[in-house]
């Protein structure tokens, strides 16, 4: 990690890793594993897909980033008695990278 990055924190989504069943999200934590606060999904408030196209010249007639994304609301496993918060989890196509979007309040 660059000077940078560690001063101005990083401008991309935070990794995170999910738990996931019938193909929801139903808890998620930051990685790396530093024991960060582990989140149970309440809700999902809204499922869409987004399909980007490569950042670079390809020959495939097809193809980008396809990202499968949940609007969630979540609570703190550790504090079941704190206020939900609002997250937006996404996950990449093939062996399921997720990161996380915190929605502004």
């Amino acid at each position: 990690m660059g000077t940078f990055s560690r001063v101005f924190g990083s401008r991309q989504p935070t990794p995170i890793k999910v738990r996931y069943q019938d193909g929801e999200p139903v808890e998620f934590e930051r990685r790396p594993a530093r024991r960060g606060t582990r989140f149970l999904v309440i809700d999902v408030r809204e499922r869409w897909i987004e399909e980007s196209a490569w950042p670079f010249p390809s020959p495939m007639p097809v193809g980008g980033d396809r990202l499968r994304c949940w609007r969630v609301t979540a609570r703190s496993a550790e504090d079941l008695d704190a206020p939900e918060r609002e997250f937006v989890l996404r996950m990449r196509a093939g062996p399921g990278v997720w990161d996380l979007v915190r929605v502004a309040e």
